[in-house]
């Protein structure tokens, strides 16, 4: 978060994130490669996007608009000139045979972040598991005689997951008496609740199925 010691600039109106659809045209505004203010086209590809970005899932908006190396920071903008989101990251293939997967972090998100720095130096109360993970799908499933759910990449130390005894390659199929079937589902779970909350997860670990309760923690206390 910067401050501009600058006078007569016109501030950018924030639009709600909240209110986009799939389909809906976006235009992205950033420096390329030092290409002052280049301004690339698409769509509102998808919503509530999971990606994991260095151990940590982030919800973001998915765009078909162009993001290159100079774009991130810059403003995600909608057909009424509103920024909703900040876009942060691009997806490429091994070979660069993949296009158009371009994220920004909802512009809720940001603003939700930025009023907490403001008013505290630092981001609280964001329940975390502790985890991060993906979706197991059906076909995924088939291929090793295992159960749909979400598939525990890695354990964050100092987490109540890490202490319950949650390992990497667990797979997570009930949570809090809810079949879990997407990483979005459970996401969107642990976001209903609050730090202190407890999870009850059952899991299925080498062919047989565990119970642990695991109890939510401030994502800031992760990240010291």
């Amino acid at each position: 978060m910067l401050k501009v010691d600058a006078h007569g600039l016109t501030p950018a109106e924030f639009g709600d994130s909240d209110q986009l659809l799939c389909g809906d045209m976006v235009v992205a505004i950033g420096d390329p490669l030092g290409y002052r203010t280049s301004i690339t086209q698409g769509i509102v590809s998808a919503l509530n996007r999971i990606v994991n970005v260095d151990g940590v899932n982030m919800e973001v908006i998915q765009t078909s608009a162009p993001i290159n190396f100079g774009n991130s920071g810059g403003a995600l903008i909608n057909d009424h000139g509103q920024v909703v989101g900040i876009t942060n990251l691009k997806m490429e293939g091994y070979d660069s045979t993949v296009e158009g997967l371009g994220f920004a972090i909802p512009t809720t998100t940001v603003k939700e972040v930025v009023d907490a720095l403001i008013a505290y130096g630092q981001v609280e109360n964001r329940p975390t598991i502790g985890i991060t993970g993906y979706t197991v799908t059906a076909e995924m499933a088939a291929g090793f005689d295992g159960p749909q759910g979400v598939a525990v990449q890695t354990v964050r130390e100092g987490s109540d997951a890490q202490m319950q005894g949650i390992l990497p390659g667990d797979i997570i199929v009930e949570a809090n008496g809810e079949t879990i079937t997407t990483m979005e589902q459970l996401q969107a779970l642990k976001d209903s609740l609050s730090v202190g909350d407890v999870l009850s997860l059952r899991i299925w670990r080498s062919g047989h199925y565990l119970e642990r309760d695991v109890t939510l923690v401030d994502q800031y206390t992760l990240d010291e």
